[in-house]
Parts: structure tokens; sequence; C-alpha cells
């Protein structure tokens, strides 16, 4: 981050306040990287990925295709998804 980046106060509990002192002294960190590396875990572990975003990490990608003329229908699943079904019943079946 930048020294532009926005600042935020927040408030902590003594014993929280000493436990982040002492890792920061312990590796060398700042109180500010500390704290900017835990809001991003959390906010990440609170959104986290969305499924779309789980089977293209995870799945190989599709073949290229010449003409793309005729696009599924929207009752069937897209490859993305049929490709992602297929991803776990192999994972169930190992």
């Amino acid at each position: 981050m930048t020294k532009t980046g926005t600042m935020v106060s927040v408030r902590l509990d003594p014993a929280l306040a000493a436990a982040l002192d002492r890792h920061c002294a312990q590796t060398g960190a700042t109180r500010s990287r500390v704290v900017q590396q835990s809001m991003a875990q959390y906010l990440v572990a609170q959104s986290g990925p969305t499924l779309g975003q789980l089977a293209e990490a995870l799945l190989p990608p599709l073949p290229k295709r010449g003409s793309r003329a005729a696009r599924p229908s929207r009752a069937a699943p897209s490859s993305r998804q049929q490709r992602f079904r297929d991803y776990v019943r192999d994972k169930r079946h190992r």
C-alpha cells in the first residue's frame, strides 16, 4: 500500500495490542502491515470465492472452438457448470 492510502483507526483490547507488538518485534513486520494483511485475509474469508471462480481455478481450460454460432440454450448447463459437476463427481469416486 502507498503512503497515500486511507488511514483507519481502531481500538484494540490491551491483550490483543500486546500480542500484536510481540508479533511485530519477533517478525520485524510493522503494525500497519500486519493489520493490512489480516484485514485482507478476513475479507477474503468472509466473501469467499464464487463457484465460478473455483471452477475456473480447478478445471482445465475449455478446448478452442471455431464458431460460436450455436450457443447452448438456457435450460442446458454451461460447459463450466458441467465441467465442475464432472470434477466433483470424479473427486467423490476416488
